[in-house]
């Protein structure tokens, strides 16, 4: 009975370590994409390599790589969400003036937001790289994006631009949090 169950371990060690190989890369960028430092993707990276390990079993000796794979984004989609709804967000100046996301120039009047709206928007937010993070936040401070484009020796279509990818990715990161 011992042989048995040191058998399946090695297996189990075997899969784990021909996945940590094959798929490390892919682990590392999602992590790095989906997070505001080197630091955070490290920790992200280890808590997708713990639930790999965890659920291994969940995936099948003979599945097909598109079945790994798929369960693997999966895996990293879970980590990635538990992490934003335990993190806490701080050093962030609220913003609740997040409606100017749809229509910059759009007048918000501050409160119109709840405070569980609030605290979503910073923490999708929190998750954007600090450029954005600072372009956006400027906006929120009523800046206009001719103003913010100076500012940043940017061509206001430039900005206009890079604005709507900072909408596209709080979308998709909302998307990713089904908000």
């Amino acid at each position: 009975m011992q042989n048995t169950e040191r058998q399946t371990q090695t297996d189990l060690h075997e899969r784990y370590m021909s996945l940590h190989r094959t798929h490390f890369r892919q682990i590392e960028n999602y992590c790095i994409k989906h997070s505001n430092s080197r630091e955070d993707a490290e920790d992200l990276m280890q808590e997708v390599f713990i639930a790999v390990w965890e659920n291994l079993c969940s995936i099948h000796a003979d599945s097909s790589p598109r079945q790994i794979n798929r369960w693997l984004q999966k895996v990293m989609r879970t980590v990635f969400v538990r992490h934003i709804r335990q993190r806490r967000i701080r050093g962030n100046a609220p913003l609740s003036e997040a409606d100017q996301l749809a229509d910059p120039d759009t007048e918000v009047h501050s409160g119109q937001l709840s405070r569980h709206d609030t605290e979503l928007i910073n923490e999708l937010v929190a998750h954007l790289p600090p450029d954005d993070r600072e372009l956006l936040q400027e906006r929120f401070d009523g800046y206009s994006n001719i103003e913010i484009a100076q500012r940043h020796n940017l061509k206001e279509n430039t900005l206009n631009k890079r604005m709507s990818r900072i909408v596209e990715k709080l979308k998709e990161i909302a998307e990713q949090l089904n908000v």
